[in-house]
């Protein structure tokens, strides 16, 4: 059976051991597959975040600000070929597509998190940031970064970059010298790979957030998990492939319908003339910018909707 709206992050469960790093890193100690709550973004909603963290008017949530709908929350998207235009590329190392994304974001106290990123290639294969971002609170030895959507900084978010546990295990295991582990986190590779991961982080994490907050313009459908049907004998591989976690599929309303199985299309009544509705962020909050019709025909009302307040 196709998987195409199966979760990315149950591809990771179903991977079981992987050697991506020279290691046989688990996922399983990385994410906690039972607490999970996955929201997946439709390719209008997944657009408007990155359009959202791109306008000028952007500014990140402060992480006291910043509250998860749930403890241990998952966020994933497609890279379509709207956004693929609007980033200039979708791209790992400048050389291979990808086409979805996601991030684990656990919400550990109030504005304290950690988030894990990530990614799906074109070919298939499947990787994960082999650093866990630390937002909050500070960590011992860590690599420091700031993270913004400005190019001049304004607005950043400071976080330490920590070793995924899945990793930290496996080197343990291996026994990997001290030594050996400091060669292999300061090697250019490795800072290509954090610059990667991170570069998500501001729209899966902060934009996406505020998405998820919306109250009006952004619909949400339930998705069932998907089990083999009863009396059904399948083996290990074609279990996996035929099972999929339950998710929240967030889709815009007016443009986008969703079938039960959580497939996303376009509607047909919708004008050529139609103009994409937007999120805007004003001092006193953030405002869902309806869409209207441009040109011939009667012009839909065009209203705002507050999101959430600020200070």
């Amino acid at each position: 059976m196709k998987d195409v709206n199966k979760p990315l992050v149950d591809r990771f469960f179903d991977r079981g051991v992987s050697g991506d790093f020279g290691l046989p890193t688990e996922f399983k100690y990385d994410v906690p597959k039972n607490d999970v709550q996955i929201f997946m973004l439709s390719p209008e909603v997944a657009l408007s975040a990155e359009m959202l963290v791109r306008s000028k008017s952007f500014k990140m949530p402060s992480l006291a600000e910043l509250h998860m709908p749930y403890p241990h929350t998952v966020i994933e998207y497609p890279l379509t070929e709207d956004i693929r235009k609007l980033r200039h590329n979708g791209t790992i190392d400048g050389i291979v597509e990808i086409t979805r994304i996601g991030a684990y974001i656990r919400e550990i106290s109030e504005g304290v998190f950690t988030c894990l990123p990530y990614w799906e290639f074109i070919d298939g294969r499947i990787q994960h940031s082999f650093f866990t971002f630390l937002f909050g609170m500070g960590a011992v030895g860590a690599l420091k970064i700031s993270l913004s959507s400005n190019v001049n900084g304004d607005g950043a978010v400071d976080a330490n970059i920590i070793p995924c546990t899945s990793f930290l295990k496996a080197a343990v295991k291996a026994g990997v010298t001290p030594d050996r582990l400091q060669h292999i986190l300061q090697a250019p590779e490795t800072g290509q790979h954090i610059r990667e991961a991170a570069s998500e982080i501001p729209c899966l994490m902060f934009a996406s957030y505020l998405l998820l907050s919306c109250k009006s313009g952004v619909g949400r459908t339930k998705i069932p998990a998907r089990v083999p049907p009863k009396g059904m004998k399948l083996g290990g591989k074609k279990q996996k492939a035929y099972s999929a976690s339950s998710y929240t599929l967030l889709h815009l309303e007016e443009i986008e319908s969703v079938t039960t199985e959580g497939v996303v299309s376009h509607r047909l009544d919708i004008s050529a003339h139609y103009v994409r509705g937007h999120f805007k962020q004003r001092k006193s909050g953030i405002y869902w910018w309806n869409s209207f019709v441009r040109g011939n025909g009667e012009p839909r009302k065009r209203e705002a909707y507050l999101v959430k307040e600020t200070a």
